[in-house]
């Protein structure tokens, strides 16, 4: 009788085992294939209660809401290198400062690098939907990661905005070495 239950609990994990989804090495990034993070050169902070007000360039970026608006949004704006062209590009976020609340942020792309003066009500125009990271301690877990790898684009200045996802949410970091990144592959 022990041993048919432990044959039948024994083949239950086996078809349960068999039915998860498996990576392959088309789809993994290992760490080590990293060639080059690029680091953020600056960080806007935008806020719904000041909408007029520029923040400026901070050392901090902050993404948050409270109670369905009081929305802090955060620029994030990266000094492309040289030489990057026919690599593949990848958005990270790791080494938060902060977390709490669903500790999830969402990445898109912004129409303009010209950031440092940007408001809430000026600036520069929301583009593509890159991702939706889950914030931990280390790196965040990609949670939609349908726009985070990209043909590295050429020389130059690009830039994303960060915004909350969900409600009573802070994700908050120390820049440049923290927070949104580009990994090159």
């Amino acid at each position: 009788m022990k041993s048919a239950v432990f044959s039948s609990a024994i083949a239950i994990f086996a078809a349960l085992a068999t039915a998860l989804p498996t990576e392959t090495a088309d789809n993994l990034v290992a760490r080590d294939h990293v060639k080059q993070v690029i680091n953020s050169s600056a960080v806007v902070n935008i806020r719904e209660d000041t909408p007029d007000t520029a923040l400026g360039v901070s050392d901090r970026g902050t993404v948050s809401r409270t109670d369905g608006k009081h929305n802090f949004q955060a620029l994030v704006k990266f000094d492309i290198p040289d030489g990057l062209t026919g690599s593949k590009c990848q958005l990270a976020f790791v080494h938060p400062s902060l977390f709490d609340g669903t500790s999830q942020i969402q990445v898109f792309s912004i129409g303009d690098a010209n950031i440092e003066n940007a408001t809430f009500n000026k600036r520069p125009f929301r583009d593509q939907f890159k991702g939706t990271f889950h914030v931990g301690w280390d790196e965040a877990k990609v949670i939609d990661g349908s726009g985070l790898t990209f043909d590295c684009p050429a020389k130059g200045a690009k830039a994303y905005e960060v915004v909350s996802v969900g409600d009573n949410n802070d994700v908050i970091w120390d820049a440049p070495w923290g927070g949104l990144r580009v990994n090159v592959l």
